[in-house]
């Protein structure tokens, strides 16, 4: 199923030679998809807007995927990935669902009117999600100031937050740029057979999912992913090289791990890292499995370890304090939310802005 919408979009140009401005018209048409299937040939530009996430979020009854494709013609410029996601298993009503989206849409052409195109895409969201969903939220965008035009046009109202990346590209390596408290920790996990290796089979997939959720239970703000997620994950980006699940262990038991994304050669993005650090806390096992997954990435050749939205700017936050330590740069981005419920929104709107 999809739903195709026309709109343009007009910017101007100044003409040296006649000295004047000229008004050039962009006709875009926008389609929504909830099947893979039904997609045209895209490239995967961005991990979080690759078509294969609808292979990552398929087969659940807690996610709706679906994928805004904007085209110029009939030859795709840009796309958006986004889920509706249930957050109580027992109701099912617009209250208690939330549309969640990551990241800046995939542009598939150089000179493109981004920001325009961008707004395009968000208006159409808005539309197609508004009497489904209570929440929309977009995050980590990166650039604080993209699509500022589309959100505040849409009646969004943002949070300032805190992205932490890790540059792989400097001259000194990893373990140089790690602080000494650091260091110390991670020589003493290594010299009491602390070991990281890499998941390679799914038949001890459940063991692994039950580790992530007992001991990442009370620090999740929204409800935890189903077992599905990952299993989809490990099937359709682990096996095709898109992904790595990487696991930590001392004497042959599993003490932590982290789950991460691949967008081509140049940025890991590190979707979950766990450790069990209250049972375990001499062994150092999170500072451990984030180190040993950060030199997985360096070596593979990435340019970046981004460890995404961790807090809002400004606060002194421990897992901002905590991953900084690891020797990555924070930078200023933001959150953006809409209810839609009119009412509430508008209040909202005047509390954060």
């Amino acid at each position: 199923m999809c739903l195709c919408i026309k709109y343009q979009v007009f910017y101007l140009c100044l003409s040296k030679q006649a000295n004047r401005c000229q008004v050039i018209v962009m006709k875009y048409s926008v389609k929504t998809f909830y099947r893979k299937e039904e997609l045209p040939p895209m490239e995967e530009r961005n991990f979080f807007h690759y078509a294969s996430a609808f292979d990552w979020y398929s087969k659940s009854p807690t996610y709706t995927p679906f994928m805004i494709v904007a085209f110029d013609g009939e030859k795709p410029v840009a796309s958006l990935f986004a889920i509706i996601m249930r957050i109580n298993r027992f109701f099912r009503g617009k209250l208690f669902k939330r549309c969640f989206i990551t990241q800046q849409p995939s542009f598939f052409e150089e000179n493109l009117p981004q920001i325009d195109i961008f707004q395009t895409l968000i208006t159409h969201l808005v539309e197609e999600v508004k009497h489904k969903v209570f929440l929309i939220r977009y995050d980590n965008l990166g650039n604080a100031i993209f699509g500022y035009k589309g959100f505040r046009e849409n009646k969004f109202y943002s949070v300032k937050w805190i992205n932490i990346r890790n540059s792989l590209q400097r001259k000194r390596k990893i373990w140089d740029q790690l602080s000494a408290s650091r260091k110390n920790q991670i020589n003493k996990a290594v010299k009491r057979g602390v070991t990281m290796e890499e998941f390679v089979t799914e038949e001890n997939l459940p063991e692994i999912y039950k580790l992530i959720k007992d001991t990442n239970y009370k620090k999740i703000s929204r409800r935890f992913p189903p077992y599905q997620y990952f299993e989809n994950f490990f099937c359709h980006y682990v096996k095709e090289e898109k992904g790595k699940i990487v696991l930590t262990r001392h004497q042959g038991k599993i003490i932590g791990g982290a789950i991460l994304g691949f967008e081509k050669k140049d940025t890991v993005y590190c979707l979950y890292y766990w450790g069990k650090s209250k049972r375990y806390k001499m062994l150092y096992p999170t500072i451990f499995t984030i180190y040993s997954a950060m030199k997985t990435a360096e070596k593979h050749g990435f340019h970046y370890f981004d460890f995404m939205d961790v807090g809002f700017l400004h606060k002194n936050a421990g897992r901002s304090r905590f991953l900084l330590q690891f020797g990555g740069k924070q930078r200023a981005t933001r959150r953006w939310y809409r209810f839609n419920w009119g009412l509430l929104n508008f209040f909202a709107n005047q509390i954060y802005d």
